[in-house]
């Protein structure tokens, strides 16, 4: 099955490159929005699904739980 997967990130963030390189490095497709870099994403990310921790991944529509530990 083929899954939607969309990562809201903001550049400088540890966390962000966390999951961006386990992704990466699992072969996991996914569309990054860095929300520093994209305003309209920052906007869908705060109508869609509010304020919180980055990063939000979003997989088929849906808020996956993100667990992550710091390099």
């Amino acid at each position: 099955m083929c899954r939607k997967r969309k990562i809201y990130t903001t550049s400088p963030d540890t966390y962000c490159s966390v999951i961006k390189q386990y992704f990466n490095e699992k072969g996991i497709d996914y569309k990054e929005v860095d929300i520093g870099r994209n305003e309209a994403g920052f906007y869908e990310l705060i109508r869609l699904y509010g304020e919180g921790p980055l990063p939000v991944i979003v997989e088929d529509g849906r808020i996956v739980p993100v667990t992550v530990s710091a390099p």
